[in-house]
């Protein structure tokens, strides 16, 4: 994902994330993108709803046409579409005029996930980016074959009987982060970093709803920040992403690797240039996107952050701290690289 915002790490050319929210009918997922809105404090957010009818979205007057968009009081958008309008769609939100800083798709509850994801994975896009999956889940009956495939499984009313220990059965199957919530109530900084813009003189509508309904308590996002003066060893760190550390949602930053680690890569029958040494990392649950890192963007060994809830801070740093080459170590093979950067997303321009 591409992120922007104070304190976050500036990477690359500005691109969007677009998060997919799918579970069952009923299971909360228009409770999370209203907890999303209201809470949106200036990200401006574009939402697409992937269904026709009733949609029970508050503040969200959509009616007609597939593509019809609504503008909210904040900034945000609303648009309504079927899965064939979808790429149409987002490429209308993503676009650099529109000045969304989040996009997100909630699924019809009859959608199949897999095949949404492999369209968003699709789409050519420059700037739109994958930032996840997202299954909300019932907490009295969560689908577990839902949560195998999420980014992060949401498991929604927690405040309901019935609901004890369906976090830990979640967590048991789930590659990615587990988060347990009641109204859908979600940090919005696990998807985005919190954009900070000029508050109008008059209350929002967002503004207007939060107070009339008060406020739902919800899981707070945290960070873990990691700075490294020596490079990282790529098949390491590759192992660490891969393995999604416990309670990360998503990571970005940048990283060198050693020298001699080039990682040349075939593609058509010839052969790219060497790798550079300085990657942009970006990760959500477990999907990893790397590519060369911008010529501004340098560093002797690595800056990261990593966000997510419940974080063990002290086991992720010494996760981390295991990744960074030590003086002593050998140099590395000729593609030891490629453990890393065979999730380049660029291969035909750096």
């Amino acid at each position: 994902m591409q992120h922007r915002g104070s304190g976050s790490v500036a990477l690359g050319v500005r691109s969007v994330p677009v998060v997919l929210v799918a579970g069952h009918l009923g299971v909360g997922k228009s409770s999370l993108v209203n907890h999303l809105l209201r809470h949106a404090d200036g990200t401006r957010i574009g939402v697409v709803v992937n269904d026709f009818g009733a949609l029970g979205i508050d503040a969200m007057l959509v009616a007609g046409q597939a593509s019809s968009v609504t503008a909210l009081s904040n900034g945000c958008l609303c648009c309504v579409t079927d899965a064939d309008g979808l790429s149409g769609v987002l490429a209308d939100l993503v676009a650099p005029e529109t000045g969304l800083d989040l996009v997100v798709v909630e699924a019809s509850g009859l959608a199949e996930p897999r095949e949404l994801v492999r369209l968003l994975l699709a789409s050519p896009d420059p700037h739109a980016v994958y930032g996840g999956l997202v299954a909300v889940l019932d907490a009295c009956a969560p689908d577990l074959d839902h949560a195998r495939l999420a980014d992060l499984a949401v498991v929604n009313g927690l405040d309901r009987p019935g609901s004890s220990g369906a976090v830990e059965a979640v967590r048991a199957v789930a590659p990615g982060a587990v988060v347990g919530t009641s109204h859908g109530a979600l940090d919005p900084a696990l998807f985005v970093d919190p954009v900070r813009r000029p508050q109008p003189a008059q209350l929002t509508l967002d503004v207007l709803l939060r107070e009339a309904d008060g406020e739902h308590p919800h899981m707070a996002a945290s960070s873990v920040s990691f700075a490294a003066e020596r490079p990282l060893d790529a098949g390491r760190l590759a192992a660490l992403l891969e393995s999604g550390p416990a309670g990360v949602v998503r990571s970005k930053g940048i990283v060198r690797l050693p020298n001699g680690a080039t990682g040349e890569e075939e593609r058509g029958g010839g052969v790219l240039s060497e790798t550079p040494d300085v990657w942009e990392v970006q990760t959500v649950g477990t999907a990893i996107r790397v590519r060369p890192a911008p010529g501004r963007l340098t560093t002797r060994g690595a800056r990261l952050v990593f966000i997510g809830t419940d974080l063990d801070e002290p086991a992720l740093r010494a996760s981390l701290e295991a990744c960074v080459v030590r003086e002593d170590e050998p140099a590395p093979s000729e593609h030891a690289a490629l453990a890393l950067t065979r999730y380049r997303i660029d291969l035909t321009s750096a």
